[in-house]
């Protein structure tokens, strides 16, 4: 993905939009189909065109050589019913947090889940089917499944966001924290050139990362 375009690559100024989701896919037996720069760039170019596809807001993504976290908005529906909403459970932590949730946060429209659905549908079968291209294995499976979470509220946003950042660190692809900061194969070197090193330290100390679960 162009890492100068700032169409669908923002801060979350406008998170009461549309739901923001953190997704994570990995590869079948965790097998490293994406481990050098032309494959990582084949999931790239699919990624990107899927983002236009939906009318995607991505806000920061990460690719490592057997899975995938991306962090974005689904596009906004001006006119919502009763009908188009499935309630979320709420647990003890939800309710105390409570004053700080974003509207609606507990709640998923039908048409979300459809969008979220196709959206990684299409990334996963697109990049599948061009990797299988690439080495002539038709019909191979590339993609074992994926894992989402609906962000609750501001803090959690960040949580997630530092996570990707800190993403490649975590998976000893490179030294350092600072160095994940500069890992090619993500949104990192755009938050890094637009808030700066010391910036990027601050907001780890702010909303420091726990680790995210794939259940």
């Amino acid at each position: 993905m162009d890492q100068t375009n700032s169409r669908n690559l923002h801060r979350p100024h406008h998170m009461y939009d549309g739901h923001t989701y953190f997704v994570t896919g990995r590869c079948i037996g965790a097998k490293h189909y994406f481990y050098n720069e032309q494959r990582k760039n084949i999931w790239r170019n699919v990624c990107k065109e899927s983002i236009e596809r939906f009318g995607i807001k991505m806000y920061a993504w990460v690719l490592l050589e057997n899975h995938y976290h991306i962090l974005f908005s689904l596009p906004y529906k001006e006119v919502c019913t009763e009908t188009d909403f499935v309630p979320q459970s709420v647990t003890p932590r939800d309710r105390k947090e409570r004053s700080d949730e974003m509207s609606a946060a507990n709640f998923v429209s039908q048409q979300d889940i459809r969008i979220l659905v196709e959206f990684i549908r299409k990334i996963h079968k697109d990049s599948a089917r061009k990797l299988n291209q690439l080495d002539n294995t038709p019909a191979r499976k590339i993609w074992y499944q994926y894992y989402d979470r609906c962000i609750r509220n501001i803090p959690d946003f960040w949580k997630h966001f530092n996570y990707i950042l800190k993403n490649p660190y975590k998976h000893g692809l490179v030294d350092s924290l600072g160095a994940s900061f500069a890992y090619i194969h993500s949104s990192n070197p755009t938050w890094l050139f637009r808030f700066g090193a010391d910036g990027l330290h601050e907001g780890f100390c702010k909303y420091p990362v726990a680790e995210v679960a794939v259940e």
